[in-house]
């Protein structure tokens, strides 16, 4: 069916703006003894950009290209395994996490039950200050065919995390944290250094004529692709 297609491989496309946001978010945390959590991996631009300062990632995936993609990656802190969010299992986690990114909760749900095992998934892998990070934009994206309803607004995601004992922030316009408590807040040498990365990343991109991460092409069923992301 076309809204399986439009969910499926993700392997090959860029990073879309949505999620750049996101790990720019969390960029200007201290990562360094963090564990992270991705849900859906997509082309592991997120692994690629984060490995050498985190403590650990481990992503998930449903389709078999992302994950060997994820593999041939050879980052020894990096694990990809094969999970659907919506399944209520969670033997392939171990211990807890510090973020968990996760764009797209309900792009794929069919159902108020499939909807709370993902959040029963969310609270249980949560560490206890963690925070789960969303972006507007992936949050109502939905593929052609799927229902309008699942294509959620931060007062919808704040009345379902409500139920899972966890609260919803808004970070500003565009991201999205739902934590226990008021989430932490990025240091000032952790928030330096991203900016930094950031700088330097637009003037290597500049001087090699790369397109910045915030300019897009439309892709099919007019998702947004941006660029590979800044160091």
């Amino acid at each position: 069916m076309s809204s399986d297609r439009a969910l499926r491989n993700w392997f090959q496309k860029w990073t879309t703006p949505d999620q750049l946001r996101i790990e720019r978010y969390i960029d200007r945390f201290d990562l360094r003894s963090k564990r992270i959590l991705h849900i859906g991996i997509g082309n592991s631009g997120l692994a690629s950009r984060f490995h050498d300062r985190v403590s650990e990632i481990v992503g998930t995936s449903i389709d078999e290209p992302e994950l060997q993609l994820a593999q041939n990656l050879n980052y020894s802190n990096y694990r990809a395994v094969l999970h659907n969010k919506y399944s209520g299992m969670t033997d392939e986690f171990t211990g807890r996490f510090n973020f968990i990114i996760e764009n797209n909760p309900t792009s794929a749900c069919c159902c108020i039950r499939h909807l709370s095992e993902l959040f029963r998934l969310l609270e249980l892998e949560l560490a206890e200050d963690g925070q789960i990070v969303t972006d507007r934009v992936g949050l109502a994206w939905i593929p052609d065919g799927a229902h309008p309803r699942w294509s959620f607004d931060f007062d919808d995601l704040q009345a379902v995390a409500s139920v899972a004992g966890l609260k919803a922030w808004k970070i500003n316009r565009d991201t999205y944290v739902l934590s226990r408590d008021t989430p932490a807040k990025p240091a000032f040498g952790p928030r330096l250094r991203s900016l930094l990365r950031r700088i330097k990343g637009l003037f290597a991109r500049a001087l090699s004529g790369t397109p910045q991460p915030n300019q897009v092409v439309t892709g099919g069923r007019g998702r947004k692709f941006g660029v590979s992301p800044s160091p």
